[in-house]
C-alpha cells in the first residue's frame, strides 16, 4: 500500500509539471495558432536566471517573480523579433504552399530552442547546478505516520490547479481573452472586427512564456539545471497536450496527469525502460479512436 502511494503521489508532483507545459503550449496554440517548441528552452533560459539570483544572495521569491518576466520578455521577443516577420512573408512564394507556411513558425522555434541552449551553455560555461526549493522537500508527518508526499508535492499541484482556474476564466470571461481566441481562429476576421491581432498574439506568448518559466522553476529542484535539462519535458509535456487536445487548457492539465501516473506507476512496478513504450501506446490509441485529443473539439475551435 505504501508503494502504491508513493507511486501516486510522485505521480501527481511530476504529473503537475508536464500538465503546465502542456499549459503553456496550449495558450500559445489558442492565442498564434502554432506549437512553441521553445517553450522550454525559455524554462531554462529563465530558470538560470533565478538560480544566479539565489547564488548572489537574492530571495528566492524576488528570484522567482524575476524569472517570470524573463520568461515573459523572451515570450514577447521570439513573436516580435521572429513569428511576426515569418507570419508577415506567409503570402509570398518564397514560403511555399500554405502547409509549408504553416510549417515555418514551427520550426523556428525548434531553431530558437537551440539558440536559446548555446546562448545559456556560453553565459553559464553549460554547467549544471542545483536549485532550492521554496517549501520543504521532507516528506510530512502526520500523527507520527511518514505520508508519501510532501509540501512541495502539495505546493506544485496548487500551483497548476491555480494556474488553470486562472487562465480559464481569463480565456472565457475576459475580453481580451475572447480577442485572443479570435485572433487564432481567424486573424484576418478578428483583424477586421477591430481586434489588434497583433498585440493579443504577443500576449497569448507573454503568458506562455510566464507559465513556462513557473514549470522551469518547479520541476529543477528535483534535478540539476543545464542547458538541455528540459528537453525530454519538453516532449512529455507536448505529448500530454496532444493526448488532452491542442485547444483544451483542462485537457492539457488532465493529459499531464495522466502521464504523470503513467511514468510513477511503471517506475515503481515495471521497469524504467517501458515508459517510452507506454506512453507511445497510449497516444496512438487516442490519436486512433480521438485524434483531437479527449478533450479536443470534434469540429474545430470556436470562439
Amino acid at each position: 500500500m505504501q508503494t502504491f502511494l508513493n507511486a501516486l503521489f510522485t505521480g501527481g508532483s511530476r504529473g503537475a509539471i508536464y500538465a503546465l507545459v502542456a499549459l503553456g503550449l496550449v495558450l500559445v496554440w489558442r492565442g498564434a495558432g502554432l506549437i512553441n517548441f521553445a517553450q522550454m528552452g525559455q524554462a531554462m533560459f529563465s530558470a538560470y536566471v533565478a538560480s544566479t539570483l539565489i547564488a548572489q544572495g537574492y530571495n528566492y521569491w524576488i528570484a522567482f517573480f524575476v524569472a517570470l518576466i524573463v520568461g515573459a520578455a523572451l515570450g514577447a521577443a521570439i513573436d516580435i523579433l521572429v513569428i511576426r516577420p515569418l507570419k508577415k512573408k506567409s503570402g509570398t512564394a518564397i514560403l511555399g504552399s500554405p502547409s509549408m507556411r504553416d510549417a515555418i513558425p514551427v520550426i523556428a522555434s525548434l531553431g530558437i530552442l537551440g539558440i536559446l541552449q548555446s546562448v545559456a551553455g556560453m553565459i553559464w560555461a553549460g554547467s549544471e547546478r542545483g536549485f532550492p526549493a521554496p517549501v520543504s522537500t521532507v516528506a510530512l508527518k502526520v500523527g507520527g505516520n511518514t505520508m508519501p508526499f510532501t509540501y512541495f508535492d502539495l505546493f506544485t499541484i496548487g500551483i497548476v490547479i491555480l494556474i488553470l482556474i486562472a487562465t480559464s476564466l481569463f480565456l472565457a470571461r475576459t475580453s481580451v481573452g475572447l480577442a485572443m481566441r479570435a485572433s487564432a481562429l481567424n486573424s484576418e476576421v478578428a483583424r477586421l472586427s477591430g481586434i489588434r491581432t497583433r498585440s493579443i498574439r504577443t500576449l497569448g506568448w507573454v503568458i506562455s512564456g510566464a507559465v513556462a518559466s513557473v514549470a522551469g522553476l518547479l520541476v529543477t529542484p528535483a534535478t540539476n539545471i543545464s542547458p538541455n535539462s528540459l528537453d525530454l519535458i519538453l516532449i512529455i509535456g507536448f505529448t500530454a497536450c496532444v493526448i488532452g487536445g491542442l485547444d483544451s487548457l483542462l485537457g492539457s492539465v488532465i493529459g499531464g496527469f495522466l502521464l504523470g501516473f503513467v511514468i510513477a506507476f511503471i517506475s515503481v512496478y515495471d521497469i524504467p525502460e517501458d515508459i517510452f513504450i507506454a506512453i507511445f501506446l497510449i497516444l496512438m490509441g487516442i490519436m486512433f479512436f480521438r485524434p483531437q485529443g479527449l478533450f479536443g473539439s470534434e469540429v474545430g475551435r470556436r470562439v
